[in-house]
């Protein structure tokens, strides 16, 4: 009996060494006061998940510098300055925190959370499925998915309508078409049953996500949530198998037809004198599902898994947070009238022909700078981490493995050393500004992160913004809906508005008049 004492002083003896660098790293950081063993758990676990990042924003101002907090034995660290996350986001030997990993079951090993060599591939097979060439193809199509629901508002006659739902299910008929060539027609019908699904499993990860006792996933696979999220998840895999199977089959039919008229083109061509030869078109351009399709990688195609967790990491993280996006920017445009008319005249100037093609939006600064303004003010992820998985140094400070660090984006969007007046809405600070305020430093505005893991799709995202805010603003008058109450933002997997985002559509005719 009398070794046990000795037992237990030798493993915390041993616990005490093995951890002191990161007990170190701790003490020598700012941070509230946190309780021995228990750390800031208790006082992280009071805060309503949906605000917790409104709580970070604040720890932020009042320490002034990186801070840290204690989750029991888990240290993660907040990064203060736009240059820490400069260099958090390039170093390549941090990976995704792991907190972001309980949405595997969604996604899959997609791009949002692998990396290493397999994020390395898969980031090199998509590329070229979002080439500008490739974009601006999309622009009809977006457009008639973009015509139902102006059809869909033009029935309200002017009624408050809450938006999210008719905004994802456009960008998700928007999205579904241009990147894997299939018709959801979910705009068409009430309450789809994909739109419902996706809906209820991103409230159920979340719910995951903010409970630590859940984060085995020996213990969560053994529960009625997990239960109750295999049955959301059935229904948006098997679409999605769907869509994908049924493209393949297309895409070997035409490949053997390709095969065949080539063998004849070449007999043709052999009977040609040089001067009699053209110039021959290429093979045609690919979305996103053809280019996995078709995508080999040492001789080997990508398994079925492989491709379905790209496509539903780019779909539902795209539709979902494209959607957010949109009800910020009608929210701003109902409660700043002013903003509003100077979009819809410098539209009425530039498009008065109805030619939307790509560069002509791309070179419309009002709507850029109104669409940034919007990005920045309502930062729509809020937060991103990193893990570090060996000894780095970020911003002259050195962490060892096993830190957890977050970047801030919200926080650094609202900082007033980078922003005048960083929580007013001022599209003007992008452009017009007399004199011009000084540019905010690299990476301080990051609406679609930085570094090699910037998002692939955000060129992607900005046009489907730009057309579906310019023809809204054309065709309607966009104001508060009664029931809109002050804004109160809270953040689940994205940013939104806790009481939802209502909004009047009313008809204006050709002059801009009611």
């Amino acid at each position: 009996m009398a070794l046990w004492p000795l037992v237990l002083i030798t493993l915390g003896v041993w616990l005490l060494i093995r951890q002191w660098p990161l007990l170190r790293l701790g003490m020598s950081l700012a941070g509230p006061w946190a309780v021995p063993l228990l750390g800031n758990a208790q006082m992280v676990g009071k805060l309503k998940p949906e605000f917790i990042f409104l709580v970070f924003t604040e720890l932020r101002d009042r320490f002034g510098t990186t801070y840290r907090l204690w989750l029991g034995p888990q240290l993660w660290v907040f990064l203060h300055s736009a240059e820490e996350t400069r260099q958090a986001l390039n170093d390549p030997t941090l990976r995704k925190a792991e907190t972001f990993l309980q949405l595997e079951p969604l996604i899959g090993n997609g791009l949002l959370i692998s990396h290493g060599a397999h994020w390395t591939r898969q980031r090199r097979l998509m590329t070229p499925a979002f080439q500008p060439n490739i974009l601006r193809g999309f622009v009809p199509r977006v457009l008639m998915h973009i015509e139902r629901l102006v059809t869909r508002l033009e029935e309200t006659r002017g009624a408050s309508l809450e938006v999210t739902d008719s905004l994802f299910s456009c960008l998700l008929d928007s999205i579904v078409d241009t990147s894997m060539g299939a018709q959801l027609n979910t705009q068409l019908v009430d309450h789809p049953p994909i739109v419902q699904a996706f809906h209820r499993s991103s409230k159920l990860l979340f719910k995951r996500m903010i409970n630590p006792l859940l984060a085995s996933e020996w213990v969560f696979q053994r529960t009625q949530l997990w239960r109750d999220l295999e049955k959301e998840l059935q229904v948006i895999h098997d679409l999605m198998d769907g869509v994908i199977e049924r493209r393949a089959k297309e895409l070997e039919k035409e490949q053997g037809k390709e095969e065949k008229q080539g063998k004849d083109d070449q007999l043709e061509e052999d009977q040609e004198l040089p001067e009699e030869k053209d110039h021959r078109v290429g093979v045609p351009s690919h979305n996103l599902l053809d280019t996995l399709i078709l995508a080999r990688f040492e001789g080997s195609s990508l398994s079925r898994k492989e491709i379905r967790d790209e496509v539903n990491t780019f779909v539902f993280a795209g539709v979902d947070t494209t959607t957010a996006a949109m009800c910020f920017v009608l929210y701003a445009l109902a409660q700043d009238q002013e903003a509003q008319v100077k979009l819809r005249q410098e539209l009425l100037q530039e498009l008065e022909d109805s030619n939307w093609d790509m560069e002509r939006l791309n070179r419309l600064p009002y709507l850029e700078a109104l669409l940034k303004e919007v990005l920045r003010l309502y930062t729509i992820v809020p937060t991103t981490g990193r893990q570090t998985t060996q000894t780095t140094r970020i911003g002259g400070r050195e962490y060892c493995a096993g830190v957890t660090l977050w970047i801030n984006m919200y926080g650094l969007a609202h900082d007033k050393d980078y922003y005048e007046e960083p929580y007013e809405f001022r599209p003007e600070r992008w452009f017009g500004d007399t004199p011009p305020p000084p540019p905010p430093p690299p990476f301080s505005y990051i609406p679609f992160s930085g570094g090699p893991h910037v998002c692939i799709g955000r060129r992607y995202s900005l046009l489907l913004m730009k057309l579906l805010t310019a023809r809204l603003v054309m065709e309607f008058q966009v104001e508060p809906g009664p029931e809109q109450t002050p804004l109160q933002l809270q953040a689940q997997m994205v940013l939104k508005a806790r009481e939802g985002i209502h909004v009047c559509f009313r008809k204006i005719n050709k002059a801009g008049q009611d």
